[in-house]
């Protein structure tokens, strides 16, 4: 595994310095593996780029690699040839994780490349700081993980810490500013409810109870017992799976037809555990509760960065008994939801996109 690596790695690099021939032009690139679509923060930074710095070309190459399928692995695999074609003639790439054709080539100086990361924080560990066997570190070091960046973007001063642990960079090499999905939330409060409600006229009259759990490695997922607390309640309950999430959950719950993000926009409660979708909810002032209840598995699996029992105090349940029951209950102090958001939130003005592609 190690010695094709190798080989692939000297192939790129073969390839690469032959496309850096090619001459430089004014392109911005957008490159991602997260999703076969344009996140939210990709298509506020193309439409501010393309209203404000016209005289910069856009491409945007956007594949997603699902590690758990060879076939599409293998196909994956000639994508970076593509990307490294425009890699060789733009001036600045952003990115919003790991790239194999960013980190293990060497690229013109004067190609500036901004690590944006797909989430407003680092609740749960990744990169270096989930390398815990040999072989990872090893893996690690010949495929170069997360090399090249210039720039990284954190959404806080209290993220910087635990993102430079992920990423191995120093403090310094960070710009600290919230995500343009930020910007996306708060101008798009009425249309997403709007939306909502069109597609899914029910949810008008009900009380919006949303639970977006985070991904495991491990299949530990207590979808079930919570349906059956809801079941015959005043309380509607929408579940929104993670897409490597393989479980299976009652058509009633889904609600497919409109995204997490849209669905913040009517939700009373949102119950999520190590996920960063509560700082998103924290923007819209959402009564965030978190279901922690394999905390400690959790911990000793993933790997968790911040405090949540001291970050939202009173607000993390073991079990869905307690959570059920506070929620009929319907007092939250959201004076703590505040200190949460300035906590992990740099800037909540709407101004998030202009101040990143500035």
């Amino acid at each position: 595994m190690t010695f094709l690596l190798r080989i692939y790695k000297i192939l790129l690099n073969i390839v690469y310095f032959f496309l850096k021939l090619f001459p430089t032009k004014k392109r911005v690139l957008f490159l991602s593996r997260q999703s076969n679509t344009l996140s939210i923060d990709f298509v506020y930074m193309i439409e501010d780029i393309n209203k404000r710095y016209p005289e910069y070309q856009i491409k945007v190459l956007t594949k997603r690699m699902e590690k758990n399928n060879l076939k599409q692995i293998i196909s994956y695999m000639f994508h970076p040839f593509v990307q490294l074609y425009y890699l060789a003639t733009s001036t600045i790439c952003i990115t919003d994780g790991y790239q194999i054709a960013i980190s293990c080539v060497k690229h013109k100086k004067d190609l500036k490349i901004i690590q944006i990361w797909h989430s407003m924080g680092a609740i749960k560990k990744f990169g270096y700081q989930t390398l815990n066997t040999p072989k990872d570190k090893k893996i690690a070091k010949i495929m170069k993980m997360h090399k090249n960046y210039d720039v990284i973007v954190s959404g806080s001063n209290e993220m910087t810490k635990y993102f430079s642990k992920s990423f191995n960079y120093p403090e310094d090499k960070f710009f600290v500013c919230s995500l343009p999905r930020v910007d996306y939330l708060l101008k798009n409060k009425k249309r997403n409810r709007d939306i909502v409600y069109k597609r899914y006229p029910k949810l008008k009259s009900k009380k919006i109870v949303l639970y977006v759990p985070t991904f495991r490695t491990y299949n530990e997922y207590k979808v079930d017992e919570l349906i059956k607390k809801f079941k015959n309640s005043k309380w509607e309950l929408i579940i929104k799976i993670h897409p490597r999430m393989k479980v299976e959950v009652p058509s009633k719950y889904t609600y497919d037809k409109v995204s997490s993000l849209e669905l913040l926009s009517i939700a009373d409660y949102v119950i999520t555990d190590y996920s960063a979708i509560s700082i998103e909810a924290a923007i819209l002032d959402k009564p965030v509760l978190l279901y922690t209840y394999d905390y400690e598995k959790y911990d000793e699996v993933e790997g968790i960065n911040t405090n949540l029992y001291k970050d939202l105090p009173g607000y993390v349940f073991d079990n869905e008994n307690d959570l059920y029951e506070f929620i009929k209950r319907n007092k939250y102090d959201k004076e703590i939801l505040k200190k949460y958001k300035e906590k992990y939130i740099a800037n909540s003005d709407g101004n998030a996109t202009k101040t990143l592609v500035d």
